[in-house]
């Protein structure tokens, strides 16, 4: 038994005569006939009474038409939600990946302004070398990835890049710090205190700030291990500490962030891409939405934010 036989009991059942259901099913009345019965066959006994004015649907047919009305409208709705569930797979959906606590929030704004038929998702990984492993696997199309001068990053053969945006490295220390009253420190200035540093793992940060410190003679005495910004924040707070922190970070009450002369360490922000993903088509646009967003960040944390990230900020051309 298949589905269009219980079209074929609908039908006859509807128009109330073999003769009316053979028009509308557009087959010869003998045709009609001779299929109706090898269905009544098949459901075991007659579903209609012949009539000399039509047909009358027996017990069986009554069970057979009410059950065959809900499965072929079920079947129907089955047709429309899987033809609408199609049409939506047929937009290619865009994996979005980055570093946790950089500037992938960016990235997942611009892509979702600029492309809003695409559905995306987003993964985060500690490490920008992580984030490569997965574009490099084919389970990223499009990531921000940091990199520092001296842990350069070995971007995938099968993606293209882009730098967004070169930040200088700013120190944070207290509001009473002795420095705090000048507009810029000296590496060598901080080699008497402590710093919270980054997981050594976190992306090359605490190793570019050790070779930083030891080009200005000093090993920096490092005493708490592994901290996030918000948890550097904290400790900077309590006077006892310094910390490195990125411009574009979250306001920080109670710290005050000094550029570093020379600006010895800094970082620099790229958009990756797989070649063959939904977005390499829309790169330009997305980088110079990159760009556009990176500084309304900038500028939504204050002039004072905006004017020192100024001193060591390289923002790449769109």
């Amino acid at each position: 038994m298949e589905l269009r036989h219980l079209h074929v009991v609908l039908t006859v059942a509807e128009a109330g005569s073999i003769s009316r259901a053979a028009s509308l099913l557009k087959i010869a009345q003998a045709g009609l006939t001779a299929q109706l019965r090898r269905i009544e066959r098949g459901f075991g006994g007659p579903l209609f009474l012949r009539r000399t004015d039509g047909v009358e649907l027996t017990e069986l047919g009554r069970h057979v038409v009410l059950r065959s009305r809900d499965l072929v409208e079920r079947f129907d709705d089955l047709l429309v939600t899987a033809r609408k569930l199609a049409a939506e797979s047929d937009v290619t959906g865009i994996r979005l990946g980055g570093v946790a606590g950089s500037l992938t929030p960016l990235l997942v704004g611009v892509v979702r302004s600029l492309l809003p038929a695409h559905p995306q998702t987003t993964h985060l990984e500690r490490t920008s070398d992580a984030v490569l492993d997965l574009v490099r696997a084919g389970k990223l199309d499009l990531a921000l990835v940091t990199e520092f001068p001296q842990s350069p990053l070995r971007i995938p053969e099968q993606a293209g890049c882009r730098t967004v945006v070169t930040e200088p490295m700013l120190v944070g220390i207290a509001v009473g710090h002795r420095l705090s009253a000048r507009n810029e420190i000296r590496l060598s200035e901080l080699a008497d205190e402590e710093w919270a540093v980054p997981d050594e793992s976190y992306g090359g940060g605490r190793l570019n700030l050790h070779l930083a410190c030891e080009a200005a003679g000093f090993t920096p005495r490092c005493a708490h291990f592994g901290v996030d910004p918000a948890s550097a924040s904290e400790l900077v707070r309590s006077g006892h500490t310094v910390a490195c922190f990125f411009p574009t970070g979250h306001d920080l009450p109670g710290v005050l962030l000094k550029p570093i002369v020379g600006n010895p360490v800094h970082r620099r922000v790229t958009v990756v891409w797989r070649r063959d993903c939904a977005a390499a088509e829309y790169v330009d646009e997305i980088h110079a939405a990159l760009l556009r967003a990176y500084q309304e960040r900038i500028w939504a944390h204050g002039p004072r934010t905006a004017k020192l990230a100024a001193t060591g900020l390289t923002v790449a051309a769109s």
